[in-house]
């Protein structure tokens, strides 16, 4: 469905993070953060993300009002509206079914399908009022992304990768996501393969860089990759060593993959990406043999919101 506008929710488990979107602009003053309440009964978790879209959909008809200096009414005309979800898995994206259990986040919302819920629970309020259609999308958080920045680079082969608490992959090719192809890993997931027998998703990680951070005696508290990247900037040379190890070693376990899809670039987001300057030159030193530039992208949120302007998109063609 081509959406007039577009309801964007990127769903953590501390935050969900929402805007409104028209024609891939992100409306400025419809960029709202909320709580996520996903430690909440499953009544609490389905109330809060109808109450999120229904504030950011005043949000949106508050600055139409502003921009067009008018109290008139911006929905004269029924809208067909998108609303569209960044979420955590394990889900069923396509039916809009959650699978997480065990996570300390929407375990209420296991075997849920959350789309039918916000489908129903939508009926009769002044969204659906104003709507001739509304589309409720899912899709993972890291597929998103390399939608998003697929927009930089339209006509390009992409691996997008997000590094956080865990590792999340998408491999994008003239602007669609490839999931079912031998080029690429089972629906383009890096995550849970194996490098040096560890899962991928282990040791390319916050989590990995700080196993590495305390073997090497580095850990004294509560220090997080943040603190052991300035460390590593004012010159420790430990943890220099271990970024610089972390580069080199993301580039040897790309090699397979790039070497199968050959992607022209390899694009990086997530917390991690904010510290390119320290692992980025081993990494792209690792690649040169591939011809493969690795790039990062810091403002990953940004580009999740537009991947799921784009996910839109996708689905009307």
């Amino acid at each position: 469905m081509k959406a007039d506008f577009i309801i964007s929710l990127d769903v953590g488990g501390t935050f969900v993070k929402g805007c409104v979107m028209e024609n891939y602009e992100i409306i400025d003053g419809t960029i709202r953060q909320f709580a996520a309440k996903s430690d909440q009964d499953k009544e609490t978790i389905l109330a809060n993300f109808v109450n999120i879209i229904l504030s950011l959909f005043e949000n949106y008809k508050n600055e139409k009002l502003k921009k067009e200096e008018t109290e008139v009414e911006p929905f004269k005309q029924k809208k067909r509206i998108g609303i569209g979800l960044a979420f955590p898995g394990p889900f069923d994206y396509k039916r809009g079914i959650s699978y997480i259990r065990g996570l300390n986040k929407y375990d209420a919302l296991y075997g849920v399908s959350v789309y039918e819920e916000l489908t129903e629970r939508l009926k009769d309020t002044e969204i659906s009022d104003a709507a001739e259609e509304i589309t409720i999308l899912f899709e993972n958080d890291a597929r998103l992304f390399g939608l998003g920045a697929s927009t930089l680079y339209p006509m390009e082969r992409l691996i997008c990768l997000t590094i956080g608490t865990g590792l999340g992959s998408v491999f994008i090719e003239n602007g669609k996501m490839i999931t079912e192809d031998e080029r690429v890993p089972r629906e383009g997931y890096l995550y849970n393969q194996l490098f040096q027998g560890v899962p991928v998703d282990d040791y390319f990680s916050r989590r990995g860089i700080l196993q590495s951070a305390a073997a090497e005696n580095l850990l004294e508290g509560n220090e997080d990759v943040k603190e052991l990247a300035n460390a590593a900037r004012e010159g420790n040379k430990k943890a220099l060593k271990i970024f610089r190890r972390f580069g080199s070693e993301l580039g040897e376990m790309l090699i397979p993959h790039i070497e199968r899809f050959k992607p022209d670039k390899i694009i990086i987001g997530g917390q991690i990406a904010k510290s390119f300057d320290l692992f980025g030159p081993s990494l792209s030193e690792r690649l040169k043999p591939t011809g493969t530039n690795a790039v990062p992208l810091e403002d990953a949120l940004r580009f999740t919101h537009l991947g799921i302007a784009k996910l839109f998109d996708s689905r009307e063609k």
